[in-house]
């Protein structure tokens, strides 16, 4: 930005005040904000999901999934934010995570993982005496979970036959945070604000994103595959990047 304001100012490159910089800033935000609004409107939508505070919300191909702070889930159409459907918590169990594809809804307590058909308010399956506990949180690629744990450890549990496949050790603290790639690896934050990497093809943990910005817990993972770059966000407001070409 600082290279874009002598671009468009030369005569200003010798100056070594900051003030002007900053007012090139301030006055290009808001010729921005003001081009957006001559562009058109724009439309906002809201509406009540939840009769109580919903902690947890999943878009996925225009659909939103809604829940986490009462015993149900409900299911929205993005485009006419109509209500689609609803699932029941079984047992009454609070739900710390979930997600969901074009098919089914996976949710996960602190002991359980729970399956619903999207066309289906019941839930088809729920994993008996799961080996993992205290689970925290989850991410899905069909057709496996992981399961992050307070123990710092990632489950990776297979849905179909319906058990633990491998274990992994990603963390000294709970992992608050997970996310699975499309070429087999587990990236899992931390309460520390660390990222680590698992190899689910090699079974090994091939190392641990580290942050020189306030290292508070990872709050969200976001991987995107066409530039191998590793998106996070902190509970400290901070939102980090690293890109895996450079780090492994």
């Amino acid at each position: 930005m600082r290279d874009l304001y002598y671009k468009r100012n030369p005569p200003a490159r010798g100056s070594s005040s900051n003030i002007s910089v900053k007012s090139y800033f301030e006055a290009l935000a808001m010729d921005e904000h003001a081009s957006s609004l001559s562009s058109g409107q724009a439309d906002a939508y809201q509406w009540i999901g939840h009769p109580m505070r919903a902690t947890l919300c999943r878009m996925r191909g225009g659909s939103i999934l809604t829940g986490v702070g009462d015993k149900f889930l409900r299911l929205w159409s993005a485009e006419t934010c109509k209500f689609m459907n609803e699932y029941h918590v079984p047992n009454a169990k609070a739900l710390v995570d979930f997600d969901f594809d074009e098919n089914k809804i996976v949710g996960l307590t602190s002991s359980q993982i729970c399956i619903w058909r999207r066309s289906e308010p019941r839930s088809i399956f729920q994993s008996g005496g799961a080996s993992f506990n205290h689970g925290l949180c989850m991410s899905f690629a069909d057709p496996e979970v992981v399961i992050g744990c307070e123990d710092g450890r990632a489950f990776v549990y297979d849905m179909y036959s319906r058990s633990c496949s491998s274990i992994y050790r990603l963390h000294s603290s709970p992992v608050t945070c997970l996310t699975i790639t499309d070429d087999q690896l587990i990236l899992g934050g931390s309460t520390f604000g660390n990222v680590a990497i698992a190899d689910q093809t090699s079974g090994q943990k091939l190392g641990v994103l580290k942050s020189a910005y306030a290292p508070l817990a990872i709050r969200s993972l976001s991987f995107n595959t066409n530039s191998h770059m590793v998106f996070a966000g902190s509970s400290a407001g901070y939102a980090h990047c690293w890109d895996l070409r450079c780090e492994l």
